[in-house]
């Protein structure tokens, strides 16, 4: 605790903070935070994202804000958190001294603390912005920065484990934590944020580089009610026709039904084969040796009888109440996988592990996540 507190010290003794600035009013109904670890490969993206917020302050309601932290490839400007509102425009909360790794425990509580601290709301939402990798062990989890300032994805990652530590000190409850990231929508991730956020949104699979389109998104992110199926719908629907979106809403509060579901029919099971299920990825040199991310559905209609698929399916149904999908999606591993909805009638929109005996590493950092531990799914 020491050690966080006089990095926080350090962190603004560095920084820049304008007091100018005219906060929004206190207690809004909702504020919003972007936080962007865009200092990788994504750093174009970053840019183009962060232009299209700029485009639609108009958007926000009068009761909300929306903050940005932002971290991407460029020497010119330093990391910083703006804040946007109708009334005020765009005002710099705080310039960093110098480059932050926005990936590190610290400095992401560091950023959220002092956006929730400034930015007083009923409630909030959080986006989080960058590569992502599911529930994967280091350096294949969410975020990327290289701490180089270019366009490297070698870099820092953060655990899930370790966000989870992070959002708990924050502080708040979130409305939804919202991935604008590759593969975060697994069973894994949602289940061990589940008391922490009312619904998580985001892809089993790949999403295309420029992610959101946040100037179509706005009034959405701040929608009072219906605003996870809001969310979901319209960034799908902005990819439908071009290059295809997987997406899905899960409902955070529904999970611990859906986990006892899961173990009940799984007890049932004597083995768990994976030949012509669905999956978002494949397991390769080329893919940095991802998961294969079985969709959930096509898991579970592949291993139980009729009656224990149809038990299983009503709890999903009230977990994942929206999902949408396209027949295809955008991949940069097409070389090793083709991204093809190859199971549509058990499509979920949420993909699930399956344990391999010879996967070591993956199934020791599987066995860390409260879903192994409710569920104990294990091959015989």
């Amino acid at each position: 605790m020491k050690r966080l507190w006089l990095y926080l010290i350090l962190i603004y003794a560095c920084a820049g903070c304008r007091d100018e600035i005219s906060l929004p009013k206190e207690n809004l109904r909702r504020a919003v935070i972007v936080y962007v670890m865009g200092e990788n490969s994504l750093s174009y993206a970053a840019q183009t994202d962060l232009n299209e917020i700029r485009s639609a302050v108009g958007q926000i309601p009068d009761s909300c804000a929306m903050a940005v932290y932002f971290d991407n490839s460029r020497t010119d400007i330093k990391p910083q958190i703006l804040l946007f509102d109708k009334t005020h425009g765009e005002q710099t909360l705080l310039t960093y001294g110098a480059d932050q790794t926005s990936t590190d425990s610290t400095v992401m509580l560091s950023a959220l603390r002092f956006i929730t601290q400034k930015v007083q709301a009923d409630e909030y939402g959080l986006i989080l912005w960058s590569h992502g990798s599911g529930w994967l062990p280091a350096r294949k989890t969410i975020g990327i920065d290289n701490k180089r300032n270019n366009s490297s994805n070698s870099g820092v990652e953060m655990e899930i484990t370790t966000l989870r530590g992070v959002l708990e000190n924050v502080g708040v409850h979130w409305a939804y934590i919202f991935y604008d990231a590759c593969f975060m929508q697994c069973i894994e991730v949602a289940y061990e944020l589940r008391q922490l956020t009312d619904w998580s949104i985001g892809s089993p699979a790949e999403i295309p580089a420029f992610g959101a389109p946040y100037d179509r998104l706005m009034p959405y992110l701040f929608q009072q009610t219906g605003y996870a199926q809001s969310i979901t719908e319209q960034y799908y629907n902005f990819y439908r026709d071009d290059t295809g979106l997987l997406l899905s809403a899960i409902r955070s509060d529904e999970l611990e039904s859906l986990a006892r579901a899961t173990a009940d029919v799984l007890s049932h099971t004597d083995e768990l084969p994976t030949d012509g299920i669905q999956q978002y990825c494949a397991y390769s040199s080329q893919t940095g040796w991802k998961s294969e991310f079985f969709d959930m559905g096509s898991c579970m209609a592949r291993w139980l009888n009729a009656d224990d698929y149809k038990q299983w399916s009503q709890a999903l149904e009230r977990a994942v109440p929206y999902r949408y999908s396209s027949d295809t999606w955008p991949t940069s591993y097409s070389s090793v996988f083709e991204a093809k909805l190859t199971d549509a009638e058990h499509y979920t929109g949420i993909s699930m592990y399956v344990p391999f005996p010879d996967r070591s590493q993956q199934e020791t950092a599987w066995k860390r996540y409260q879903w192994y531990r409710d569920v104990g799914y294990q091959l015989n």
